[in-house]
């Protein structure tokens, strides 16, 4: 089983990586021919692939460190509504550019144990997989609040959704749903499983569902800050 698993971890990441190598060698051989202008548009072109290609090599070496417990994590009080806040006013403006609406309910007191910079890259990686993946016109919901004893974030979307088949398999490394939410970008499929390795490191959990408006719903905990903890 493990033979089996590790051949196809193999060929999953010959597959991704033959694609952006792929479509590089034959911009480069059509200019290097004189079959097309190196311009401007080329330039963009190349520097595009060139990037995927960083961002899957960045990816694997993340979800590498994960697996060997080689992600550091430095703990402190966090406030996840304040780190939330300031990630949707970044992507405010982007948001209306894509024709989607935020909305955003953003309680007090959730606060946490946690590595701020690992909370703003998982947060940033949700936040751009619903981008990503909502059709426009179309709206991402954001919440934080404190439940009983767990702080919890609730980040849903609109159409389309994902199978209930699928919600198991989203946060495994290559993993793409076979549905109109699969391809739509040059995303590799390893974003939500870095997410799914920080709030681990995190003691939380991450729960896909169905969204009340038409999409997605992803529900991280994590555990709260005991009241001796507080201030």
């Amino acid at each position: 089983s493990n033979r089996d698993a590790r051949q196809r971890w193999i060929a999953d990441i010959s597959h991704e990586l033959r694609t952006p190598v792929t479509v590089l060698r034959g911009e480069l051989e059509a200019i290097a021919d004189g079959v097309r202008v190196f311009d401007q548009e080329q330039l963009v072109s190349l520097q595009a692939e060139v990037r995927r290609l960083e961002k899957f090599i960045d990816d694997l070496y993340q979800l590498s460190l994960a697996d060997i417990g080689g992600l550091r994590y430095e703990f402190a009080e966090v406030d996840v509504s304040a780190v939330l806040r300031r990630l949707l006013e970044q992507r405010r403006r982007r948001l209306q550019d894509t024709g989607l609406r935020l909305t955003a309910k953003l309680g007090s007191s959730c606060h946490f144990k946690g590595d701020r910079e690992r909370l703003v890259q998982l947060f940033t990686n949700l936040l751009e997989n619903s981008i990503a993946y909502t059709d426009s016109p179309g709206e991402i919901r954001v919440s934080s609040s404190v439940q009983g004893a767990s702080v919890e974030v609730l980040i849903e979307d609109s159409a389309p959704g994902v199978s209930k088949e699928s919600y198991s398999r989203l946060f495994d490394p290559l993993y793409r749903a076979e549905e109109s939410r699969s391809r739509r970008t040059a995303g590799a499929g390893l974003g939500l499983a870095i997410c799914h390795a920080v709030i681990e490191g995190h003691a939380g959990t991450i729960q896909a569902s169905a969204s009340e408006l038409g999409g997605l719903a992803l529900c991280v905990r994590f555990p709260g800050m005991e009241s001796g903890e507080a201030g």
